[in-house]
């Protein structure tokens, strides 16, 4: 597994929770992103070329699962 390159990001607080919207670059299916958080409650991701995308939460962590790369991925992550 290796890690998602981040294009950018950004962090928002909202009552006691974290927000973050991003652009990410997943490289290849179980690649991961670690937020630097200590839980993900919820992750969206959409992709640019209409492909499903998984993703699993373990934690801080979210490990993607694609059919291959995905560019310019938007995803929406809630948390703490």
């Amino acid at each position: 597994m290796a890690a998602v390159t981040v294009d950018t990001r950004t962090d928002h607080v909202f009552g006691d929770r974290r927000i973050i919207t991003a652009q990410i670059d997943i490289a290849a299916d179980g690649d991961t992103w670690e937020t630097g958080w200590s839980q993900v409650d919820f992750v969206a991701a959409t992709s640019t070329t209409n492909a499903a995308i998984g993703a699993t939460i373990a934690g801080g962590i979210v490990t993607f699962q694609t059919g291959g790369a995905e560019l310019n991925t938007k995803v929406f992550a809630v948390g703490l």
